[in-house]
């Protein structure tokens, strides 16, 4: 059993200590806990520099874009994963690496269609994802909007390729969201450190992750 988890993260300096990546680990954590065994790789969107689509329609045969390896290698980690994990910070408000992978994504799948729409069928059809969004901010409101501006449109563009959006309860539906708890600005600097509850993360993302395992036990 394999579950990918992809960091939308796309920031140099914060490389190391990016709560996009610390958040994957956490849920690869929480899946191999849940599923004695599994693999569960990270996956940091920054490291690879995608391409945007430009509709060439030479992926309808292959569903692969034939003029971006690095989108490739992507998706070939999510071909081979039995449940998929994507972490997003708000950015203004989606990151960019994200917005290309859901496009060439949902060209792939449009095209294919369009092509036979009688026998066609997406590589991703059916499999399970799971969607985090998170930003800089704490207060409740800043929670519902994170909700709103990054989970539910994820939720959305992963449900139009056919993906199956894992539930997190009633009450998320569609994933789960965590802020921060607060922020300083070293001297010398232009960026902020910023604190996360990464004990109120875990609660946050935990019945997210066992619903995931639940759905490809």
């Amino acid at each position: 059993m394999k579950f990918l988890c992809i960091s939308a993260s796309n920031i140099e300096v914060a490389r190391r200590r990016s709560a996009s990546v610390r958040a994957c680990q956490m849920a690869a954590a929480i899946l191999q806990f849940e599923c004695p065994g599994a693999e569960a790789e990270v996956l940091p969107l920054i490291d690879y520099e995608m391409k945007p689509c430009r509709m060439c329609g030479q992926c309808v045969t292959t569903q692969r874009c034939a003029r971006d390896r690095a989108f490739n290698r992507v998706f070939e980690k999510m071909l081979q994963a039995d449940g998929l994990v994507v972490v997003a910070p708000h950015y203004a408000p989606l990151p960019s690496k994200l917005m290309i992978l859901l496009e060439k994504m949902e060209e792939m799948a449009y095209l294919g269609w369009c092509a036979d729409e009688q026998n066609f069928r997406f590589g991703l059809a059916g499999r399970p994802v799971a969607i985090i969004g998170h930003g800089g901010q704490s207060a409740p409101e800043a929670l519902a909007y994170y909700q709103q501006a990054l989970v539910e449109p994820l939720a959305a563009a992963f449900a139009s390729c056919g993906l199956n959006v894992i539930s997190a309860g009633p009450d998320a539906p569609h994933g789960v969201s965590f802020g921060i708890v607060s922020l300083s600005k070293p001297p010398g600097t232009i960026f902020v450190d910023i604190q996360h509850d990464w004990d109120a993360v875990h609660g946050r993302i935990a019945p997210l992750m066992k619903n995931l395992a639940a759905s490809v036990r």
